[in-house]
């Protein structure tokens, strides 16, 4: 059933960024160069025609696609944190993270999507428990987006093909209203289905095809001056069959034997599931501004339910599975979300400030449940149906206020403290089976309460025309989540218990950039903005699993009697800079973006004791340069992309949870667009080539699973 969808936009993105106060000035080629974020309007999001978030993020600076290239198995790596905890995801203000071992983790479609923020560093006081990598903000398409100038009713139509997987898909949508209506409303509907893509080296990526659904239905309503109503709701239903590690490579081929045994086709079958996953947001904010600049009021509720059920094959194996969600499996994640905001504006000259207030609530539910038939008549595991003993059933709820004080002494000179305070109450759920109940195991589900205070100092400084310095410290920390807490093994494993002793992870932050921004820089009528960033991460009590010889709590100690999985280790400095571009001259559009990230963890994943080594989940050096042109008259563009990857080497060697060196690549795109004018305006064409030479690669970040051939991208649309 093709569903609709909605979503609203909670929030204003200069409430985001409390310390800037200059003017933006958007050329045609999109968002300027900022320190420390990145934001891509329609135009960017659209232009490569990319079947995922990641894939969408992966050409920004700092931020890499990880995961394999099957759908539902990105994940978005940024600054060197990738983890869901550190990571957060939101669509219009839902949050859309996703936890299951070996799935991606978020889902959204890029179709549905009108512009993308990535701010990057737990710098934002907007935000906490987590969030030490990135917040990544996705926000639905709009009616003034889609409206044609002058209209206030209006459609849009597209379809779209690609031929790596013979991928189809197809839009619609109708919308009104628009800038001085009372009220908009948008609804939008999207389908695609493809078959299995084919890599560099011509072979085909088994199960990497998809059948997906979503939409959107979106209204806003202006009552009177100052007041302003959103609503909305969106879903996504995906169908495909997978390996159920979805991040993973490609999957060992079946025996001879197995063929044999089951047949060509039915022996592929066993190494797949069957996988039905739902996505669904609703959302709903209320915004009053007054005339008195004290009150600029913001009331915002999101809630989110990601859901996913797999079915193995009739000929899987009843007893191979039991790490692997057994060979049946529901999983659904719920997320619920309330803030009150208040920015108040006052004083002027060297007096000049604005102050945020806000409180908020929020609650997350995970729930898990599978089937192993190898225990249908065994009572202690409740006849094979039981909650995954490494994803325990349980609930989060967090409760904050924050305070945030934007104060310019001068009018180049922005300073803004800020303190975020979080409490963080977790609570376990009793397995269904009675095997992982037991208190002489060390078996405890009761809650816990976590919480701390986050102060932030941030300055904006505009030293020179054009030339603006910003620094910022952060310090902020992450509660334990469910599953590292309640993660319990039965009898005859050495860590039974409930991991109780955990203590937050802190981090320490630090970020230093320079911007310049001006016009007539090389030519009349030319634009210029770059943006220099330097950071460092520092965290401190990293929660990690009791993993290697070293597992006790000294140096050559025995592990304790009734020990948790899961321990505070010494922690890790993740640094690095970025740099970033932007020229427009006449028809010409360009960019260049250079990063590069370094981690190292104190002592040892595997020791706590032991040497120190590099950190896993750091990308190698990219640059990306892309280079275009534009015939205004006519409406076409034309541009090519570029992206380097240096080789990833700095790894290590003697562990299971690694990633494999991976040599560096080159991969390039080109894109072309045509918008005529005329009778012919609101048609639009669409061409992109990813991997235009057809390159074989492995990205580092993919536990070995290979990168898509070449594949031409191809779309019409037509608003009217």
């Amino acid at each position: 059933m093709l569903s609709l969808a909605c979503l609203t936009a909670p929030g204003v993105w200069a409430a985001e960024a409390p310390a800037r106060l200059d003017t933006v000035h958007v050329t045609a080629d999109g968002p300027q160069a900022r320190v420390g974020s990145n934001k891509l309007d329609r135009e960017e999001i659209e232009r490569p025609q990319a079947r995922s978030l990641a894939e969408v993020l992966d050409a920004l600076p700092g931020v890499n696609a990880g995961g394999s290239q099957r759908p539902g198995g990105q994940t978005i790596n940024v600054w060197g944190f990738e983890s869901v905890e550190h990571v957060q995801v939101t669509l219009d203000g839902a949050p859309q993270g996703f936890e299951k071992y070996q799935q991606g983790s978020s889902f959204i479609d890029p179709e549905l999507l009108g512009s993308v923020e990535v701010l990057k560093g737990g710098h934002s006081p907007f935000y906490g428990n987590g969030a030490f990598g990135a917040v990544v903000k996705a926000e639905t398409k709009t009616v003034a987006e889609l409206l044609q100038p002058g209209k206030s009713v209006g459609g849009f139509a597209k379809l779209m093909y690609q031929d790596n997987g013979n991928q189809f898909g197809q839009s619609l949508a109708a919308y009104a209203g628009g800038p001085g209506s009372k009220a908009d409303i948008l609804a939008y509907m999207t389908r695609s289905r493809a078959g299995n893509g084919k890599l560099g080296d011509g072979s085909s990526m088994m199960f990497s095809g998809n059948d997906l659904e979503g939409g959107m239905l979106k209204l806003a309503w202006r009552p009177v001056s100052g007041h302003r109503l959103r609503l909305g709701w969106t879903r996504q239903e995906e169908e495909r069959r997978t390996p159920w590690a979805a991040k993973r490579g490609d999957i060992p081929a079946p025996s001879e034997g197995e063929i044999q045994k089951y047949g060509f086709e039915g022996a592929w079958l066993r190494k797949s599931v069957w996988r039905e996953q739902e996505n669904e947001t609703v959302s709903a904010d209320w915004t009053f501004v007054s005339d008195s600049p004290w009150l600029d009021l913001q009331l915002s509720y999101a809630q989110s339910r990601r859901y996913q059920h797999d079915t193995r094959p009739p000929t899987a194996s009843i007893y191979a599975f039991s790490s692997q969600y057994g060979n049946e499996s529901w999983v659904t994640q719920r997320d619920r979300r309330l803030e009150l905001r208040n920015t108040a504006r006052f004083g002027s000259g060297w007096a000049s400030q604005e102050v945020t207030v806000g409180v908020s609530w929020a609650h997350k539910t995970l729930d898990a449940l599978f089937y192993r038939p190898d225990k249908v008549k065994d009572p202690a595991y409740n006849y094979g149906y039981l909650n995954p003993r490494y994803q325990p059933p349980g609930e989060e709820t967090v409760r904050s206020a924050y305070w945030v004080h934007q104060w310019q002494p001068l009018g180049s000179l922005t300073l803004t403290p800020s303190l975020r305070y979080d409490h963080v109450w977790i609570q376990g759920r009793e397995n269904l089976a009675s095997a992982y109940n037991d208190p002489a195991l060390g078996h405890d589900y009761s809650g816990l309460a976590y919480s701390g205070w986050s102060p932030r100092l941030a300055a904006r400084w505009n030293f020179r025309p054009g030339w603006t310095l910003d620094a910022s410290y952060s310090r902020t920390w992450r509660a334990p989540g469910v599953d590292e807490v309640y993660d319990t093994q039965a009898e005859g494993s050495k860590t039974t218990a409930s991991s109780r002793q955990l203590r937050p992870e802190t981090l320490n932050a630090f970020k230093l950039g320079l911007e310049y921004e001006r016009g007539n820089v090389l030519a009349s009528g030319d634009s210029l903005s770059a943006a220099l960033t330097w950071y460092r991460q520092t965290v401190k009590s990293d929660i990690a699993q009791r993993l290697g010889k070293n597992r006790g709590d000294g140096p050559g100690w025995p592990l304790p009697p009734g020990a948790g999985l899961y321990r505070n280790m010494p922690g890790y400095v993740i640094q690095g800079f970025e740099l970033e571009g932007r020229y427009q001259a006449g028809g010409w559009f360009g960019s260049l973006s250079l990063s590069s990230t370094k981690g190292d963890r104190n002592h040892s994943l595997l020791d706590p004791w032991g040497k120190d080594e590099p950190i896993t989940n750091i990308p190698p050096r990219k640059a990306v340069a892309n280079l275009g042109y534009r015939w205004n008259k006519i409406g076409l563009s034309l541009s090519g992309q570029g992206k380097f990857v240096r080789k990833q080497d700095r790894v290590l060697h003697d562990s299971a949870f690694i990633y494999p060196a991976q040599h560096g690549y080159s991969l390039y795109g080109l894109f072309l667009g045509w918008q005529p004018q005329g009778r012919l305006k609101g048609f639009e064409a669409r061409l992109a080539v990813d991997n235009l030479f057809n390159t074989q690669y492995t990205p580092y970040l993919t536990e070995g699973a290979e990168g898509m051939g070449r594949a031409i991208r191809t779309s019409v649309s037509w608003r009217f």
